[in-house]
C-alpha cells in the first residue's frame, strides 16, 4: 500500500508555516562574509575532490559494490555540509547525503520575504529551484521527458520532517510531474521498470538512511539501479563519495590531497576546515582512550548523531562496544559556537550548507542543547542564517 501523507490545498503556505513553526528557533544566526566564503570554498573543494580519479579509486574501491554501479549520480539532491563556527573559521564536522531541513529553510526564508527582508526569496522561488535540480538530475541520466517521481523513505507518514515530503511532492506536481510519496515496501521491480501502485517510476528522490540499499525491503530499488531502470538520487555512490565518515580522514590529509590533482586552493580549504580525523583501530585504541576527552567517535555510516559518542562522556562499556564494531572514526573535538536565544539563554549552534553540484544554495542553522543536534530544546530548532 502506498503511504500518502496529507493533501494540503494548492499553495496553502499558511498551513505549512503553522506546521513548520514548531521546528523554528527563537533566534537568528549572523555569519561574517568571510565565514560564508570559507563554507562555499569547502563545498567547491569537495566537489573537485569527488571528481579526482585518485580519490574516486580510493573511496569506491572500499565501498559497497552497488556504489560502483554506473547508472547513478555522484552527489545528487540535497548534499548537506555541517559546520561548527570557531575563531579559526568554520570547521567541517560531517557531510550528509539526502540532508533534511532545506524545505523548512525555504519556509523560514518565505516568512522573511513576506516581511520584505533583503536578500530573501519566496517559497515559489525555492520550489522552482528544487524542480530545476530534479530535472537536471534526470538530464544527467540521459533520458527523455521526466514523467514520474517517487519520494521514498521508511514510514514517511511518521517521519519527523514529513512536511518536506508534502512540499516536494506539491512542487513537482505543479510542474507537471506525477509524484508519489511511498515507503520502499510499496515499490516493485517488474518488466524492467520500477513501479509503485502499477505506475512506472522514472526518478527516486531518496530519503532512506539504508545508504547501501542492502536491506530486503530495498531490493526493488537495488534491482532498478543495477538495471539502469530508474535514477536514484542521492544513491549509494553519493554516500560512498561524500558522506561515509572515513572520507574525512582523506579530506584532511595533506599528503593524500597532494596526490589527487585538485587545485592548491581547494587543498588548502580542506586542510584548514576538516578537523583531524583518524580511523579507530586496535593499534591506536589505547592512545585514543587515554585522550578520549579530546575526541568525538562517529560510526562510518551513521547519520543524525546516531551512534556518536563524546569522548568526555564515554563509558568503558560503550568504548568496548564501538571497538568491537571496527567501524568508527575519531574526530578531534571542535566545540560548537553559542548563540543567545531570548528567554532560553545560550544554545549550541551548527550551520548546514546545502549544495548541488558543488554550489551552495542555502544555509540553515540549528540551535540546541545537549551533546548532539536535537529539536527538543525549548527555543531551539532551525534558525535563519543572516549574511552581512
Amino acid at each position: 500500500m502506498m503511504a500518502t501523507l496529507f493533501k494540503p490545498a494548492t499553495n496553502d503556505h499558511a498551513t505549512w508555516h503553522d506546521e513548520a513553526r514548531r521546528h523554528f528557533a527563537s533566534a537568528d544566526v549572523r555569519l561574517a562574509a568571510q565565514d560564508i566564503g570559507v563554507m562555499d570554498a569547502v563545498v567547491a573543494a569537495v566537489n573537485d575532490l569527488v571528481a579526482s580519479p585518485v580519490y574516486r579509486d580510493r573511496v569506491l574501491g572500499d565501498a559497497p559494490p552497488l556504489a560502483r554501479a554506473a547508472t547513478q549520480p555522484d552527489a545528487g539532491l540535497f548534499a548537506g555540509f555541517d559546520f561548527h563556527l570557531t575563531a579559526d573559521g568554520p570547521k567541517l564536522i560531517e557531510i550528509n547525503t539526502n540532508a533534511g531541513g532545506a524545505f523548512y529553510g525555504a519556509l523560514l526564508d518565505d516568512l522573511r520575504h513576506d516581511s520584505r527582508a533583503p536578500g530573501t526569496r519566496s517559497l515559489r522561488d525555492w520550489q522552482d529551484l528544487f524542480v530545476r535540480q530534479v530535472r537536471n538530475e534526470w538530464a544527467l541520466a540521459g533520458r527523455d521527458r521526466l514523467g514520474s517521481v517517487a519520494i521514498v523513505d521508511d514510514m514517511p507518514e511518521a517521519q519527523f520532517l514529513k512536511l518536506e515530503f508534502a512540499m516536494a511532492a506539491q512542487a513537482l506536481r505543479g510542474a507537471g510531474i506525477d509524484t508519489m510519496v511511498v515507503a520502499p515496501q510499496a515499490l516493485a521491480f517488474r518488466d524492467g521498470a520500477l513501479q509503485a501502485g502499477g505506475k512506472r517510476i522514472d526518478l527516486v528522490y531518496n530519503r532512506l538512511t539504508s545508504f547501501a540499499l542492502d536491506r530486503l525491503e530495498d531490493a526493488p530499488l537495488r534491482d532498478a539501479l543495477e538495471a539502469g531502470a530508474a535514477w536514484i538520487t542521492p544513491g549509494p555512490r553519493a554516500h560512498a563519495l561524500l558522506a561515509c565518515k572515513k572520507n574525512l580522514v582523506l579530506m584532511g590529509d595533506a599528503a593524500f590531497l597532494a596526490t589527487t590533482g585538485i587545485p592548491a586552493p581547494a587543498r588548502e580549504a580542506l586542510i584548514k576546515a576538516v578537523p583531524e580525523t583518524i580511523r579507530l583501530t586496535p593499534e591506536n585504541a589505547a592512545m585514543l582512550w587515554d585522550d578520549r576527552d579530546e575526541w568525538y567517535f562517529k560510526p562510518l555510516s551513521g547519520y543524525g548523531s546516531r551512534g556518536v559518542y563524546a569522548g568526555s562522556k564515554l563509558t568503558r562499556k560503550a568504548w568496548d562496544a564501538i571497538l568491537a564494531t571496527g567501524q568508527y572514526v575519531a574526530q578531534r573535538e571542535v566545540p560548537p559556537s553559542r548563540v543567545e536565544v531570548p528567554g532560553a539563554g545560550l544554545m549550541r549552534c551548527d550551520v548546514r550548507t546545502y549544495a548541488y553540484q558543488g554550489h551552495s544554495f542555502m544555509r540553515l542553522a540549528r540551535l540546541y542543547r545537549g551533546q548532539t543536534t536535537n529539536f527538543r530544546t525549548p527555543g531551539g530548532g532551525f534558525a535563519p542564517v543572516l549574511a552581512p
